[in-house]
């Protein structure tokens, strides 16, 4: 059985959790830490019937389940576009369409070697990748307390109510597609490792949004990035950048982010066409660069975004509990 940690689980989701804020565009506050983090305790509270089917196993669910991961891929390779304009990628910068093309096959390629090997395998590489991440942003997060200046605190104003930044939480949670999916899979308890991941995930959350609050808030409104500008304006080394660390995290976490989605995607092809052997994850891969044409324009914390992610953490699962519930009830009548 290809089955996962906990850790391995919890990794996998965080390091997309972590790249959707990188690509983040537009002004945060502490609004903004409190909307996030309360939206998260939101969203472990919508996750219980996700949680009591112990992820998605029904073929129906599964057509849902593949088109959203395809969109969230496509949306994954949108961020990457636009944020490494900011954060100076060569080729993406002066390739235009082609260097769209030519980046992403590149990630292509990386992803595919690493879906190849498998879920589990992919599971112990995130593992490294998430370690690498943790140094990396705690680094820049000791280094904003270190030049903290307290009225940054409440200089930066993100111009949105707190329903509107819980309504931002959502979109930027599209990894729970994965989420559903990689549940069914991963050893132990199934609440236990809910609550592992949407604990981690408010920790990183919370770690990220308020470090770019303290260290780019008196800059927040010409920050199109702000947890990039965060790293960016962070200096914790006289003779090394830390903006040349994040870029190195970004690389990693975008390549993951992508591949998490192609390795579910090609998991999903596997369960509604057990025949399709070969070209799972290719398949998977060509339709998100196809679905990033599409929907790199859409802003990320668009309400469409917003509702997929809760129709795959909430509405789909309760859907089918209640005809679980109908059919048992069906049978029981009969009997």
């Amino acid at each position: 059985m290809n089955e996962i940690t906990r850790n391995q689980f919890a990794s996998m989701l965080l390091i997309t959790d972590a790249f959707a804020l990188f690509c983040f565009t537009g002004s945060v506050s502490l609004m903004t830490v409190i909307g996030l983090t309360v939206g998260i305790l939101i969203q472990f509270i919508l996750a219980v019937p996700l949680i009591r089917l112990g992820g998605i196993s029904e073929k129906p669910a599964y057509i849902f389940y593949l088109a959203y991961l395809i969109m969230w891929g496509g949306l994954l390779f949108g961020m990457q576009w636009k944020t490494s304009r900011h954060i100076y990628i060569p080729y993406e910068n002066s390739g235009g369409i082609w260097g769209k093309l030519l980046i992403s096959g590149l990630i292509a390629l990386v992803c595919l070697y690493i879906s190849s090997a498998g879920i589990k395998a992919m599971g112990r590489a995130s593992l490294i990748a998430a370690f690498i991440g943790a140094v990396c942003l705690l680094i820049a997060a000791v280094s904003g307390l270190v030049h903290l200046e307290t009225e940054n605190l409440f200089r930066a104003v993100s111009g949105r109510s707190l329903f509107e930044e819980l309504a931002t939480g959502f979109a930027l949670s599209g990894g729970v597609g994965s989420f559903a999916i990689l549940l069914g899979i991963t050893k132990g308890s199934s609440m236990k490792n809910a609550a592992a991941y949407f604990i981690g995930k408010g920790v990183l959350t919370a770690a990220l949004t308020l470090t770019a609050v303290m260290v780019a808030g008196g800059i927040m409104e010409i920050t199109d990035f702000p947890v990039v500008t965060a790293a960016q304006v962070s200096q914790p080394f006289s003779s090394q950048r830390i903006d040349s660390l994040f870029l190195i995290v970004f690389a990693i976490f975008a390549v993951f982010s992508i591949a998490v989605q192609t390795a579910a995607s090609a998991y999903i092809f596997g369960e509604l066409f057990p025949k399709f052997v070969r070209f799972r994850s290719s398949v998977s891969l060509l339709l998100m660069i196809g679905a990033a044409f599409l929907l790199w324009k859409v802003p990320l914390n668009s309400v469409v975004i917003g509702a997929g992610a809760a129709a795959a953490l909430f509405a789909v699962p309760l859907i089918i509990l209640v005809r679980r519930g109908a059919e048992s009830a069906l049978k029981k009548g009969r009997t």
